[in-house]
């Protein structure tokens, strides 16, 4: 079984001690930690364009293609499950010149998503789907698929990082840290991570590496003082 490999990034801190005011007898410390993950799934998305006359023939000649996709797909071996549409749509297709615009039949657009479990197959199946008929490329995005379980050894870091630094402030100020009054998460950074955005045509010259995703956690902790 594929497991993420994981990296502790050094954490940053944006330091907020507070001595007076309405904060006077509080310390307030926010930390940042991240990790670096080896994404362990794929999203791919591409389609089929289609003109004609009509929206029937356009349609016709559409359905036929995408029906040649999902066989290849199939053939792949990929379940049906991992296999989606994302949009379909019939549209009149507009000619632009230097006399005006004027309608010249139908367009017709059907986007499919797929989702694969192994990141290695992404190169077969860009392969597989232009082979197929797919002329539109909607790009690729890979995915740390258990990142907020992963994240949790930067939320530790975070936490005893701002301790640290608070600890700092409060031996510098000649006063001691007292009981933890609130911890918040100011939220996650990094996600899906978009390889390209290419002509379908061009699929085949593109090298696709899944790489490394940063991830990272804020927290902000808020310490009562003792004298």
């Amino acid at each position: 079984m594929f497991r993420p490999f994981v990296i502790v990034i050094a954490a940053a801190f944006l330091v907020q001690p507070a001595f007076a005011g309405d904060d006077k007898g509080r310390i307030v410390m926010t930390g940042t930690a991240g990790i670096s993950a080896v994404p362990d799934e794929a999203v791919v998305s591409a389609g089929v364009q289609t003109k004609g006359d009509t929206a029937r023939e356009a349609l016709s000649d559409n359905t036929g293609r995408m029906k040649q996709v999902f066989a290849a797909l199939s053939d792949l071996g990929i379940d049906p499950r991992d296999i989606s549409t994302s949009s379909f749509n019939i549209s009149p297709h507009w000619e632009h010149g230097s006399s005006g615009s004027r309608q010249r039949g139908y367009q017709v657009s059907n986007q499919v998503t797929v989702r694969l479990r192994n990141v290695n197959a992404v190169g077969e199946v860009l392969d597989t789907l232009v082979t197929a008929g797919a002329n539109q490329a909607g790009g690729v995005r890979f995915i740390v698929k258990n990142r907020d379980s992963l994240l949790d050894s930067a939320r530790v870091e975070a936490v005893s990082k701002a301790k640290a630094r608070a600890v700092l402030y409060a031996q510098a100020a000649g006063v001691r840290l007292g009981d933890v009054i609130r911890i918040t998460e100011g939220g996650t950074q990094g996600g899906p991570q978009p390889v390209f955005e290419a002509r379908a045509a061009s699929f085949q010259a593109v090298p696709v590496s899944a790489g490394e995703q940063d991830l990272s956690v804020s927290v902000t902790v808020t310490w009562a003082l003792k004298q």
